[in-house]
């Protein structure tokens, strides 16, 4: 799978491999939606390739694997993954339980590549299990932790891995990558303007334009004039069918309209800076178990009535 950008970073990364350490720590540090996890892939296939050829010669069976790892993720294919390769993703939290998994992995037999997708969200239990292994990691392994906040990390965790920053993509890079999916012109305009250097709305829009068009909704709901609640309500009910995620996706959206906007003048500074805190609050309540539909008529009528 092709990279966009990050061409320096990839450099670093191999001037690390060049060294021919029996184990490496690393720290992938960025805004969500670069393309940490795609390289962390790939980082991972040099570590397994059995000809240590630049990213992987793409021609061994580790290759070959690794590849279809990556298929399966970024496809939705169904081939035969890496053995050796561990991807761990949270769901709200990465407990201990998935991190005692990858400590039996890396005791396995052979090389082993761990990738902690979002490791910011490891709670303490795994927090501490895992630094355990990073102070003494076994031969022929390779951790990488990414993340878009080292600050919720513990320090004694970032100190012990090698960080690599990943800065914001650029409108061009960003524009590329649309452009090879395929997406029309005059959307891929509206997503580069949105996409602050990361690919998650620009994704959003091309994966699941129904919520583009639910955030267009609340926007414009919050930006008339006087209360209507009607439209709030009519919509709060359609949001009540969406997970969790996709209301985060759909008010992050939201959140970048109005602040686009309120650069114009078109919103005031004063409403953008009540709907950041009234946000805030929406997603708390929402992981507390609060009604999707109540929360988003709260911050609604919090709004637009200055409560």
């Amino acid at each position: 799978m092709k990279v966009i950008g990050h061409e320096e970073t990839k450099k670093i990364i191999r001037l690390f491999l060049d060294k021919g350490y029996s184990s490496y720590s690393f720290l992938f540090e960025g805004k969500d939606c670069t393309g940490k996890k795609l390289i962390a892939l790939l980082t991972a296939r040099a570590f397994l390739c059995e000809k240590g050829f630049g990213f992987g010669c793409s021609d061994c069976e580790s290759c070959r694997l690794t590849d279809n790892t990556i298929s399966n993720i970024y496809k939705n294919t169904h081939l035969n993954p890496h053995p050796d390769i561990m991807l761990i993703s949270p769901e709200k939290e990465i407990k201990i339980d998935q991190i005692r998994s990858v400590i039996d992995f890396l005791r396995l037999k052979g090389k082993k590549a761990v990738i902690i997708e979002k490791a910011e969200k490891m709670n303490v239990e795994a927090s501490n299990a895992l630094l355990k292994t990073l102070e003494e990691p076994p031969s022929d392994s390779m951790i990488i932790l990414t993340t878009s906040n080292q600050q919720l990390l513990l320090p004694t965790i970032v100190s012990r891995c090698k960080k690599i920053r990943f800065r914001p993509l650029k409108s061009e890079e960003i524009q590329h990558i649309l452009s090879l999916e395929g997406m029309d012109e005059k959307m891929l305009k509206t997503a580069v303007a949105l996409s602050d250097g990361s690919m998650c709305i620009p994704e959003t829009i091309l994966k699941k334009p129904n919520l583009f068009k639910y955030a267009k909704d609340l926007y414009t709901i919050l930006s008339l004039n006087g209360l209507h609640p009607e439209g709030i309500i009519t919509l709060g009910d359609i949001l009540d069918k969406l997970d969790q995620e996709d209301i985060n996706r759909i008010m992050d959206i939201v959140e970048k309209i109005l602040y686009k906007k309120t650069l114009k003048g078109d919103i005031s500074p004063d409403f953008y800076d009540r709907f950041i805190k009234e946000n805030q609050e929406l997603r708390k309540a929402i992981s507390k178990g609060v009604k999707k539909k109540l929360a988003v008529e709260g911050m609604y009528f919090n709004l637009k009535t200055g409560g």
